[in-house]
């Protein structure tokens, strides 16, 4: 058995630098500075093996709001066990630790930046309701007739660190966002590594006003692009305005010299959506929130989103909704029940939970089980799910 899952000690960030740098590449450190600083140092969950570092699940801890509704989130990245240490069990030790460490923060959801067995074996799963955009030159063309009011245009140039106080408030105006420390945004701009690939941030401006900025991998960046293949320019964040946002993107083709250019939109911005779809001639792709999704503390989880539950279904019927939960929060294993008066509904496990709760454009596996019980109550459920889904942009780990 090896030492823990427990906290990387403070004589170990050699080791574990050592560590994630053979699994994944020698910049970790460098291109996440949010998860690799001292001030995180409890949530590195480590396993050592005869003194040696050999197995890491990192996270950090946040709070987001869902349409107003404050939860807090915890993101999993940098998971890596050396090639000689597999086997054994330690990251699915590890990882369970985290989950447990979070749960006990009062962590509502756990992200994931990955979709492997480790993951999905214990209930984790990708949700969400968004749309992949992808728009040829032509196409982000007849966006560029979006005009602010009164006439005249938007510029676009880069944004910088001296535009954090803007671009946090843009941010912030987001219904469904991560509410982020002013260090994230500096730590984003100083390292330029975005959702694991080098980015550029640029600002849509009215006048001296920033109005909307878009977050763009650099495409002879992006992992995976074979040499001689189309450039291809992806937004992985945007915030703003939206009538900036969309007039920005042809001219950012123009930037790149791209020939497409991705758009990720989340289920929570129907009409950016239908904007996109209406220039594409397409409808989008369905997409689900990047990476998957681990429910912590349901029953803290739908207390937070009450006020959610009852502008869609109503002061009475939302609020004489109780929540349970077999398990202790960050538990792997249990089932969960919803109950009003008498009815109840039933949910067998953590994945099925995270399908219900958050919604999903994946099909169902045998893993996944319908909720079952009291047919009204259950018809009210659904009126008042899916929840919204977080898109991690500069939040990834």
């Amino acid at each position: 058995m090896g030492d823990g899952p427990r906290a990387l000690r403070p004589d170990e960030w050699d080791q574990l630098n050592a560590l994630v740098s053979t699994v994944f590449r020698p910049s970790m450190f460098q291109d996440y500075p949010q998860l690799f600083n001292e001030p995180n140092r409890e949530n590195l969950r480590v396993v050592a093996d005869d003194g040696k570092v050999v197995c890491h699940v990192g996270m950090t801890e946040r709070a987001a709001s869902l349409l107003g509704c404050r939860i807090d989130v915890c993101c999993i990245g940098a998971v890596s066990t050396l090639d000689d240490y597999r086997g054994k069990g330690y990251a699915s030790q590890a990882f369970q630790d985290a989950c447990e460490k979070a749960a006990g923060d009062r962590v509502d959801v756990m992200l994931i930046s990955g979709g492997r067995g480790l993951y999905t074996r214990v209930g984790c799963r990708q949700v969400g309701q968004d749309l992949d955009f992808s728009l040829d030159v032509a196409a982000a063309g007849r966006l560029a007739s979006a005009r602010p009011p009164g006439g005249g245009g938007f510029s676009v140039r880069r944004a910088s660190v001296g535009d954090i106080p803007a671009l946090s408030r843009l941010y912030a105006a987001e219904g469904v966002r991560f509410i982020r420390q002013r260090e994230d945004w500096e730590m984003a701009l100083g390292c330029g590594v975005v959702m694991n690939t080098p980015s550029d941030f640029w600002g849509v401006w009215l006048g001296d006003v920033l109005v909307a900025y878009l977050v763009i991998h650099q495409p002879d960046q992006a992992r995976g692009r074979k040499l001689g293949e189309p450039v291809v320019v992806r937004v992985v964040e945007f915030a703003g305005q939206r009538a900036p946002v969309q007039a920005a993107l042809p001219e950012l083709l123009r930037q790149y010299g791209a020939a497409r250019i991705n758009v990720h939109v989340q289920g929570s911005d129907p009409v950016l959506g239908q904007v996109l779809s209406k220039a594409s001639v397409t409808p989008g792709t369905p997409s689900g929130s990047s990476g998957t999704i681990r429910i912590l503390n349901f029953v803290q989880l739908m207390e937070r989103c009450r006020p959610l539950l009852i502008e869609r279904i109503g002061l009475e019927r939302a609020n004489g909704l109780t929540f349970h939960a077999d398990g202790a929060p960050g538990a792997a294993a249990g089932g969960f029940a919803i109950r009003r008066g008498r009815a109840e509904v039933q949910v067998r496990d953590l994945s099925s939970l995270a399908r219900f709760l958050f919604g999903s454009h994946q099909p169902v596996t045998d893993r996944d089980v319908e909720p079952d019980g009291d047919a009204d109550l259950l018809a009210d459920l659904r009126g008042a799910l899916p929840l919204p889904s977080l898109w991690y942009g500069l939040s990834y780990v």
